[in-house]
């Protein structure tokens, strides 16, 4: 019996603004069966804020898994030493990287304008972050993503890969999460807070950084839009986003004929 269902949420959940009416009835179809919701995502809780609140989600796993909140209220987080940051910032400062730090109710930049930055913004959007200053003190960041290519990624992991999560979405674009810290990992610290097992557990992505994700739980679940990797691993494929994917599956799969689970 499914008991919970997360959601990756670009490509999954919505494209851009576009979140089918679909996807609201399947939702609200789940909380009728008694079926807790979670986001679980790369996007930060601040950015996720609007989205939890409109469709009435109240869990939130993000930063790739890093943080994990409640109605926005952290329950368990996950974040890189200080220390850390600050040797990242004056690295881009040498290096000329703009770095777009996640912290749980802001996100901050150490420059503004950065053409990467703003066409990532143009592709997938990202809300505009706090332009940190010179002795700015800056919170508990949770994922870092540096705006570089593959070769310069190297100065930030220093051979210690197995150190971080590593999820690179761009040619000029990687996430970086703290001790190998992923979405499947910080879906499990909220099973384990709710006494769940991950056989009771439905999850739906369409990205790479969902693969550990939909291996890790009972139903996997790709989305008709994924990649043909994350298709091969899931126990299921979907049909597209734009298609009523997540209705399709939610009835197909989830909800048995006749309403019961």
């Amino acid at each position: 019996m499914i008991k919970l269902v997360a959601f990756d949420v670009d490509g999954t959940l919505r494209d851009r603004e576009y979140l089918p009416k679909s996807t609201r009835r399947a939702l609200h179809t789940l909380k009728e069966h008694g079926i807790t919701l979670a986001l679980c995502t790369g996007r930060s809780e601040y950015e996720m804020k609007a989205l939890w609140t409109e469709l009435e989600i109240d869990w939130a796993v993000t930063c790739n898994g890093s943080h994990i909140g409640h109605q926005g209220k952290t329950v368990f987080d996950n974040p890189f030493s200080r220390e850390t940051v600050q040797d990242w910032l004056e690295l881009a400062e040498r290096l000329n990287h703009t770095l777009l730090l996640y912290g749980a109710e802001l996100m901050f930049t150490n420059r503004a304008n950065d053409p990467h930055f703003l066409q990532a913004q143009k592709e997938i959007g990202f809300m505009e972050p706090v332009l940190l200053k010179d002795g700015d003190e800056v919170p508990n960041i949770y994922q870092c993503i540096v705006f570089c290519n593959e070769e310069d990624e190297a100065h930030y992991v220093k051979g210690e890969r197995s150190r971080y999560y590593i999820h690179r979405w761009r040619p000029w674009a990687v996430d970086i999460n703290p001790n190998g810290m992923h979405k499947a990992l910080g879906l499990q610290k909220l099973l384990d807070h709710l006494n769940l097992m991950p056989q009771e557990v439905a999850a739906f992505g369409d990205g790479l950084n969902d693969l550990e994700l939909l291996e890790s739980v009972g139903m996997g679940i790709a989305m008709g839009n994924g990649g043909e990797l994350l298709k091969k691993k899931a126990r299921f494929v979907t049909k597209p986003l734009r298609e009523d994917g997540i209705e399709y599956a939610v009835h197909k799969w989830i909800i048995a004929p006749g309403g019961e689970l």
